[in-house]
């Protein structure tokens, strides 16, 4: 089982999903893949983010973060760009550890302003 960093998901048993961010040697850390797609590029805001999603105001911003995860599970359903593994096999073959969002979680495409 080969894991891919920052494409294959992992489904824990309680129907959470995590995605690789470092791998060294057999020792694989894993953060909430809801917390990765709150994450991308597409949802910083600003004015270009404002304008594109105008429709959703009023709304709640985390939507447009479950329907990037959404998508992402349905292509490892399907094995397309990306596989949807199950946390107890890749525990068989990995040391896991995991990111504590709620303390610290920054991704890499975020740059932090001075």
């Amino acid at each position: 089982m080969n894991v891919e960093m920052y494409k294959d998901l992992i489904r824990d048993e309680r129907g959470n999903y995590y995605i690789a961010v470092q791998m060294q040697g057999n020792e694989l850390t894993l953060v909430n893949a809801f917390v990765e797609a709150s994450f991308t590029p597409e949802l910083i805001y600003n004015e270009e983010f404002r304008n594109k999603h105008k429709e959703m105001e009023g709304g709640f911003v985390g939507k447009i973060a479950m329907d990037l995860l959404r998508h992402d599970v349905v292509m490892g359903l399907k094995q397309m760009d990306r596989k949807l593994l199950e946390l107890s096999e890749v525990e068989q073959k990995y040391t896991v550890n995991y990111i504590d969002t709620i303390e610290f979680y920054r991704h890499p495409a975020w740059e932090r302003k001075a």
